[in-house]
Formats: structure tokens, sequence, C-alpha cells
């Protein structure tokens, strides 16, 4: 009698009939899929507002500009996708965001346009070591990479030593 009546109980939570139970948790499933791609939209969005106030802190270096900045509590996805949207704004130059996107966590990411590959410079070597400050590591394309590390005090001493790196290589 008991386990019929927590059973009861159980299915008034999904406020259906016994025999509408899978119907209902498919369609949950479906409500929770949609709500998760709409949250990670709005996140990236977000991000890209965020950023597009950085484009006024652009600093011209040689014939390059870069833009390196911490971003507050923006995931990693949506940190890429910043970074490469400041990119292709600047033009030839470098964009290094960095984030604390949850407790003990850093992200970073680093842009660079084929120009400032050129001369050099590539984003998944670059990234890695400016990463390992903040207790972490990473890589990724000349053009594009991203890391991440435990250590969120160290991630402003990070992207200070990412600016004096990219204005001693690109000045």
């Amino acid at each position: 009698m008991v386990c019929i009546a927590a059973i009861s109980n159980r299915l008034d939570f999904f406020k259906v009939k016994p025999e509408e139970v899978p119907d209902r948790i498919t369609s949950l499933q479906s409500e929770l899929r949609n709500t998760q791609k709409e949250l990670e939209t709005l996140k990236v969005q977000l991000a890209i507002a965020k950023s597009d106030s950085l484009l006024q802190t652009a600093q011209t270096v040689g014939d390059s500009k870069i833009i390196v900045a911490q971003l507050e509590d923006v995931d990693p996805e949506s940190l890429k996708t910043a970074a490469e949207r400041l990119l292709q704004k600047i033009g030839n130059g470098a964009v290094v965001l960095g984030s604390v996107p949850e407790e003990g966590k850093v992200s970073i990411v680093a842009a660079f346009s084929s120009e400032v590959n050129q001369k050099g410079l590539q984003a998944g070597k670059f990234v890695g070591a400016i990463a390992k400050i903040c207790g972490g590591g990473g890589g990724g394309r000349p053009n594009l990479a991203q890391a991440g590390g435990r250590d969120a005090s160290k991630l402003p001493e990070a992207l200070q030593q990412a600016e004096s790196e990219l204005k001693s290589a690109l000045g």
C-alpha cells in the first residue's frame, strides 16, 4: 500500500495519468534541451555585448592593434566568440581575453590575425605560456587558442604579462 501511495504522489508531480508519463518525460526533456540552447545563445550575446565596449581600449602597437582584457563571468565558449568578433573588428592585431567563469577556473582565449602570425607569434604557444601563470595550460591553432587554469587570483598578472609580451613582439 505504501509503495502505491508513493508512486501515486510521484505521478502527481508530472500532472498526468500513469499511461501518459513516458510522453510527459519526453516533453520535459525536449523543453530542457530548448532552454539550454536558449541559455547558451544568451551567454554568447552577453559576452559580445560586454566585449563591444573593449573596442575603445584597443591600443596601437606598431602597425597592429591589441586588446587585452578580463571579462567577468564569461564561459569559455562565449569568450572565444567574443575574441573572434573583436579581432574581426580591429583587423590586424591580437586579442587576449580572460575570465573566471566559476570559482577555481580560469579561461583565457587568444585570437591573432595572420599579420601577427607572420611576426612569429602563434596563439596556441602564446596562450599556453600565459596560462601557466594561472596554474594551467592550453593551446590551439596559430590564429586562435584557448587555455585554462585553476588560480583565478593570478589572472590579472597573466593578462598583464600577455599585454607586455604583445607590445614587445609587435612594437
